[in-house]
């Protein structure tokens, strides 16, 4: 279980900081950022479910 999220968390963090950069492309543009706002708020949540997962598994 330790290399799968030594390979998640890494991997949710590419995706979390592409879509970061999408967000900033589209305020600059003046596009609707309501989908780069749900994908950042679902991709936080998806990283501290797997950080409390994996401090979970240390005790």
């Amino acid at each position: 279980m330790p290399y799968v999220l030594l390979l998640a968390v890494p991997l949710i963090g590419v995706v979390w900081f592409l879509n970061f950069v999408q967000l900033i492309n589209h305020i600059k543009h003046g596009k609707d950022i309501r989908n780069q706002t749900i994908a950042g708020a679902v991709l936080t949540f998806v990283v501290v479910f797997v950080f409390m997962y994996w401090l979970a598994g240390i005790h």
